[in-house]
């Protein structure tokens, strides 16, 4: 017959992770930790870093502005310009009524229709004004005078009336080209078959 013991306590069994595993878990917990706080420390001084160089730019920015505003000056216009525009209005008004005078000659069938027409035609927009124009013989001859601010252009003129149908192969007797007082140069163009008139 066994004899048992009622009074005498049974030993608990221990169960769950050791003390040391949970200490060295904790220190691995605190580890991450300051790992993770050190990476996020570094993150927010870049942020700030990349603050304030944004902040400089926009500083610079906002002062090269002003100094620009205060820089600018804002154009000017031209007093000349009114003038010119009304002289260029005029010329162009002058052209037309030549022209539209041209074309009445040309429905009156007048015989010196071409000629005008070529003189007109193969004028320089500036710096050569016509004076005088003389037809005779249906307009094979002629004198001309007028005054040049470029002796280059009356040259260039006479060449272009070479290439006009009308002029072509027409030969001038004399050309007088004489510089005014005034700086402008004066010039007089006749064929062979016109007698030396003076302007009136």
């Amino acid at each position: 017959m066994q004899n048992l013991n009622l009074f005498q306590q049974e030993r608990r069994r221990r169960s769950g992770p050791s003390v040391r595993l949970m200490l060295a878990g904790q220190a691995l917990l605190w580890l991450l930790l300051l790992g993770h706080g050190l990476w996020l420390h570094g993150q927010v001084r870049q942020a700030e870093s990349a603050q304030q160089r944004l902040q400089q730019a926009a500083e610079s920015l906002t002062a090269s502005l002003a100094q620009q505003r205060e820089s600018f000056r804002e154009p000017e216009l031209d007093a000349r310009l009114p003038e010119q525009l009304l002289a260029s209005q005029q010329r162009a008004a002058r052209l037309q009524a030549l022209l539209d005078h041209l074309q009445t000659l040309s429905l009156q069938g007048e015989g010196f229709v071409a000629p005008l027409q070529a003189l007109s035609s193969q004028h320089p927009p500036q710096g050569l004004w016509l004076r005088h124009i003389l037809l005779q013989d249906g307009g094979r001859q002629m004198q001309l005078s007028g005054r040049s601010n470029n002796q280059e252009l009356l040259p260039l003129y006479l060449r272009s009336l070479g290439q006009s149908p009308v002029f072509a192969g027409r030969e001038f007797a004399d050309l007088q080209l004489q510089r005014g007082e005034d700086g402008l140069f004066e010039f007089r163009l006749r064929s062979a078959g016109v007698e030396e008139t003076a302007d009136e």
